[in-house]
């Protein structure tokens, strides 16, 4: 048995493995920076959309009959009503509302909401909000939810 022992032992697997990892290392890094190279040239368009969209919808927050029962209802706790509420004031402008228009949105109020909890409240209750062409869209179930709230008050 103590044959078996030395032959386990004197294996030459550990730097051959560790050589081979350092060789593919080298073509991911690369296609990491030439991926984030990327995503940064179109950001640039997308923020430009992006602000322009959080303009749209503060301007029609401002104009709603309802503004200060809105802005009172997204400041509770309430992840699912924080995200509606975007989208509830998007209906008519045919804007596109990302997770990150409603952070920014809400930002804006001086509401501190982070853009992955509006995706995941969206996510996770079902029913409340479409997915379309541009983005997610309320739909019937979430507009009477944020109805709801606002006459809740």
């Amino acid at each position: 048995m103590p044959q078996k022992k030395q032959a386990k032992s004197k294996s030459p697997s550990r730097p051959q493995r560790a050589k081979a990892q350092k060789r593919t290392a080298k073509p991911a890094a690369r296609k990491a920076t030439t991926k984030r190279a990327s995503a940064a040239r179109k950001s640039g368009a997308t923020r430009t959309a992006t602000t322009e969209a959080v303009k749209q919808l503060v301007d029609a927050l401002q104009n709603h009959p309802q503004q200060k029962n809105l802005v009172t209802a997204g400041q509770q706790k309430d992840q699912l009503l924080r995200s509606l509420i975007p989208l509830y004031l998007a209906r008519a402008l045919g804007v596109e509302v990302t997770s990150g228009t409603t952070s920014r949105f809400w930002s804006k109020l001086g509401v501190s909401y982070a853009a992955p909890n509006a995706a995941k409240a969206l996510r996770i209750h079902t029913g409340y909000a479409s997915d379309s062409k541009k983005g997610k869209t309320i739909t019937a179930k979430g507009v009477r939810y944020v109805e709801d709230a606002i006459a809740r008050g």
